[in-house]
This record gives C-alpha cells, sequence and structure tokens, in this order.
C-alpha cells in the first residue's frame, strides 16, 4: 500500500476498503490523487461485485483537503476557474455508485477531505476526529462542494451556518450528538467499527442494498410526504418482483 496514492482493498464477500494514501501529508488532495478517486468511484457505479464500500485515510488523518502547499507545482489540484471540477464530478459519482459508502474518520477531515466524508452514506469517527469547513478560513465562500447543502439537512440550519461561518471545527463528540455521525470510537477500534457495520450490511440481498441507497436519496428530494410513499411503494415492488423471480419454481 506504501507505493499507492490511492489503496484499493478486495477483503471478499463483495467488501471494499479504499485508502486515501498520502499519510505524509495528512492525505491531502492533489490533482493524482483526485483523478484516481473520480475513476474509482465511476468504475464502481456498474460493478456488481463490490457492495460496500469503507473509505478511510491512512495515517493519522482523514484528509486535510486540497494540498495548499503543492500550489503552483505539477501536481496541484487544477479545480477553479477553468471548470475542471474534477472534485464536484467525485462527489456526484459518488453518490451515483450504488454501493453504500462507510466513511471512517480519524483526525481531521477538512475542506474537500470534509465534503468526501459527507458524501458517504455512513460516517463513523474515532475519538481524535475533527470536521473542518475550511473555506472560509481561505477566503472562500462557505458553500463550497456541497457541504452547505448537505450540512444544513444533517445538524440543522443554526448549528450548520455556525460552522461554516465561523470555520469552527466539530469535534467528536459534538459530531455524535448533532447527528453528523453514527458513532464514535476509540482510535484503536475505528477500522473494525467501520468493518463490523459494513458486514452487517453485508446480510443483505445485494438488490436491497443498491435500491436502498437510491431510495433514501431519492427521498431527500421529493417534495412532499406522499411524493415520497408513492416513490418508496415503487422500489419496494421492483424488490418484491424481483425476489418472486429468483425464487424456485
Amino acid at each position: 500500500m506504501a507505493d499507492d496514492i490511492l489503496a484499493v482493498e478486495d477483503l471478499g464477500e463483495g467488501l471494499q476498503r479504499v485508502t486515501l494514501n498520502r499519510p505524509d501529508r495528512l492525505n491531502a488532495l492533489n490533482q493524482p490523487l483526485t483523478d484516481a478517486l473520480l475513476a474509482h468511484f465511476e468504475g464502481l457505479r456498474r460493478n456488481r461485485d463490490v457492495r460496500v464500500v469503507i473509505l478511510r485515510g491512512a495515517g493519522r488523518a482523514f484528509s486535510a483537503g486540497a494540498d495548499l502547499k503543492a500550489m503552483g507545482q505539477p501536481d496541484a489540484l487544477q479545480d477553479g476557474p477553468r471548470g475542471d471540477w474534477v472534485l464536484r464530478d467525485l462527489l456526484v459519482a459518488m453518490r451515483a455508485c450504488p454501493q453504500p459508502l462507510i466513511a471512517t474518520v480519524r483526525g481531521a477531515a477538512a475542506g474537500g477531505g470534509m465534503a468526501i466524508a459527507l458524501t458517504c452514506d455512513v460516517i463513523v469517527a474515532s475519538e481524535s476526529a475533527a470536521f473542518v469547513p475550511a473555506f472560509v478560513a481561505i477566503g472562500l465562500s462557505g458553500t463550497e462542494l456541497g457541504v452547505s447543502w448537505r450540512l444544513q439537512r444533517t445538524i440543522g440550519l443554526s448549528k450548520a451556518r455556525e460552522t461554516l461561518l465561523t470555520n469552527r471545527p466539530i469535534r467528536a463528540a459534538d459530531a455524535l450528538s448533532s447527528g453528523l455521525v453514527s458513532a464514535v470510537t476509540p482510535e484503536e477500534g475505528l477500522d473494525e467499527h467501520g468493518l463490523s457495520l459494513a458486514r452487517d450490511m453485508l446480510k443483505a440481498a445485494p438488490d436491497a442494498l443498491r435500491v436502498s441507497k437510491r431510495s433514501f436519496d431519492a427521498s431527500l428530494e421529493q417534495p412532499s410526504f406522499t411524493a415520497a410513499l408513492e416513490a418508496e411503494e415503487r422500489n419496494q415492488m421492483l424488490m418484491i418482483v424481483r425476489r418472486g423471480s429468483s425464487s424456485p419454481a
């Protein structure tokens, strides 16, 4: 794994673990790493062998966000006025792939790293985790990379806007109490907790995981409770038909 900027492990039974592997730079996002992430998640969209994905960072941080020290270097992140918004495309690809995504966050998840964590379906954190928007601190708008869309829906308007306008980190205990993460573990227990969650998900039928993820996202976009009921019922009928067609005659 030491030589791979993005390390991918197939752990069997449809479980895959993806590791951002620049620990010497706190897994900061440069162009090669972001390109590798985009290519990987775009490739998962039609992959039926992988059923659940765990996403983590190597070393003591999830990701420090854009690698600002690389600015002016050939491998610097190129997102910006040219319209080469690979980070935006990455987040879209993460939501489009049908596999549930589990982020296991230790240390900093800052800027683009926070955006990547928020794009996952389930986030678990170690006691050292800190979610830092970082955008305002470097002179940008606090609405970068869909963070405001996700955070306001997750922890509420006031707390989300306080966080985005002040750049105050959301540390592990507050992330748990606000619902930003589903669990906080000791440092040494984080990876195993993520694996345990993934194994419980894998007990479901493969199509159930794929349809559920898409249904969850669709429900967030529905204009009314009645519309959500209708969409959910259509997906449930699809599962019933598939289950019936797979039963022995």
